[in-house]
């Protein structure tokens, strides 16, 4: 599997440190804290990405969103502007993709000026596009292009927790 984190070009100690601890296999767990917009509890496997990359593989063999495995979607992205955020997660509903996971978790969206995407305007879009899923959603999780971008592992057994507004990852079981 594959670990979606930080690259060559933006390691930093404080990045290093859980990656190799994760590649080594001495952290057995990582539990992420951010903004509750829709509750309940999310079980499943961890599908983390770009948003505009996986928008891209809608449609594709290489969209890995099986039916018959609960997935836990975790998405960030740079540079995006809301309305075209708004426009990916609205492909993300109409291909009937998001009513396949157990829940979203949302890292950062960065890269886009307050001015154009204040916070305000990020809570609204999450809960108009994912709110009413039926789901868990959790957004603005330390993860994606900036500073704090640890580990999340491909496949890795997962929980997003709607009500108190965590992401939780286990190395192996759950």
């Amino acid at each position: 599997g594959g670990i979606h984190g930080p690259v060559l070009t933006t390691l930093t100690a404080a990045t290093a440190a859980p990656l190799f601890a994760w590649l080594m296999g001495t952290m057995d767990s990582l539990t992420l804290t951010g903004r509750a917009i829709a509750g309940g509890v999310g079980r499943g496997r961890l599908l983390p990405g770009n948003l505009c990359v996986a928008t891209h593989l809608i449609g594709t063999d290489l969209m890995p969103i099986p039916a018959e495995s609960p997935w836990i979607l975790a998405l960030e992205d740079v540079g995006e502007e809301p309305y075209r955020v708004d426009r990916m997660l609205t492909h993300w509903r109409l291909s009937g993709l998001l009513h396949r996971v157990a829940g979203v978790a949302l890292g950062q969206f960065s890269g886009v000026s307050e001015e154009r995407a204040s916070p305000s305007r990020w809570l609204s879009l999450w809960g108009d596009r994912l709110g009413d899923l039926g789901i868990p959603v959790v957004c603005d999780l330390a993860f994606g292009h900036g500073e704090d971008n640890p580990p999340l592992a491909l496949a890795s057994p997962a929980m997003l927790d709607g009500d108190r507004g965590c992401l939780q990852i286990w190395r192996h079981g759950d």
